[in-house]
């Protein structure tokens, strides 16, 4: 949270200050939601975020095209309309297509992401 606010200077030297503003960075829309990865293709690491719609418990995890599970990123408590961002170290394991899933309440999805070594 950053709390500011603008001083107006003038051609000739007197100057106005205008009201306190607050802005709280990391905000987003409360939606269900799991951007796609940034870099996509990657190597060997990636930045994953999601949002949720409302607050509970969430899981993000990682699975290989044979359906297995590869890693947790994420399994916890998250707010609501808080940005989370995970970053995915995929240095171990071989080139190939891998699927993001993130998981709260009753809600799912799924993202494909590129590992290219």
């Amino acid at each position: 949270r950053y709390a500011y606010r603008l001083k107006q200077v003038d051609n000739d030297g007197t100057f106005v200050y205008f009201g306190n503003a607050e802005v709280e960075i990391g905000l987003a829309a409360k939606e269900f939601k799991l951007e796609s990865n940034y870099p996509n293709p990657f190597n060997p690491s990636t930045t994953i975020q999601f949002t949720l719609a409302e607050d509970g418990k969430a899981s993000l995890k990682v699975f290989n095209m044979l359906g297995q599970e590869v890693a947790t990123l994420f399994d916890g408590e998250a707010q609501a309309g808080r940005i989370q961002q995970v970053k995915f170290d995929a240095a171990r394991l071989p080139s190939g297509l891998y699927f993001a899933k993130l998981e709260a309440g009753k809600q799912q999805v799924i993202r494909k992401m590129m590992l290219l070594k």
